[in-house]
């Protein structure tokens, strides 16, 4: 994640929040135009947004933190704008890995069936749902399986080889396993500039686990989408 040191006023901010920035170097390390992410050097990462828009992302944070594997949340507050305190996650994200691509394809297919081993009860339903419901009713998707919903190698933190954070949870909560499927797939692909491991991928994750028709579906409407 790329870092550029800033000047901001920390009067644009809540007041709760001044004790981040106070005596304290900030970088902007946004990575998409939705939101804004600032880290300060005392060792808190901020994302700030519209309003309302990170509720879903702060609960799953603080749901994943307890029982799957993700950073700390410190804050979250809802004024004429989001704000979205966490804590930094040890490692660096996957991809950082991609020297060793069939090692880097055995840690993230054993994350993917981890996460999507967990309890789906309370959780709630992934936003990503939203773009299926015709596949749902369909009964060609399924919605049972706790996901990610943008399961891509930057989300995937590692610490030498091991799972340390699964990060940027916006989209996470209970929906169809393939969705996950597609975008790791995807990102795989994209930062390998070949999509030679994505059957090595697929092995791993397991034959009986996914179906090819239903792949096919989600990688047909996210393309288009």
């Amino acid at each position: 994640m790329q870092k550029k040191e800033i000047s901001i006023n920390i009067n644009d901010f809540p007041e709760k929040l001044h004790y981040i920035f106070k005596s304290s170097k900030i970088y902007d390390s946004s990575s998409h135009p939705s939101a804004t992410v600032l880290y300060s050097n005392a060792g808190f990462y901020v994302k700030i947004a519209e309003r309302g828009s990170l509720e879903n992302e702060a609960a799953m944070t603080k749901l994943f933190q307890n029982t799957v594997s993700g950073v700390e949340l410190v804050e979250y507050i809802s004024k004429e704008k989001d704000y979205m305190v966490t804590k930094p996650a040890i490692g660096e994200d996957s991809t950082h890995y991609l020297d060793n691509p069939e090692r880097l394809c055995e840690v993230l297919a054993e994350t993917m069936k981890f996460l999507h081993s967990r309890p789906i009860i309370g959780v709630p339903v992934s936003p990503c749902m939203d773009l299926y419901k015709e596949e749902l009713k369909a009964g060609i998707l399924k919605q049972d399986t706790f996901i990610h919903g943008d399961f891509c190698l930057p989300n995937i933190i590692l610490d030498n080889w091991k799972l340390s954070s699964i990060i940027d949870l916006g989209l996470a909560g209970v929906g169809d396993k393939h969705i996950d499927i597609y975008w790791v797939l995807w990102s795989l692909n994209f930062n390998l500039k070949t999509d030679k491991y994505s059957d090595y991928f697929l092995n791993l994750y397991g034959s009986e686990n996914y179906d090819k028709a239903a792949l096919k579906i989600v990688a047909e409407k996210e393309t288009q989408a």
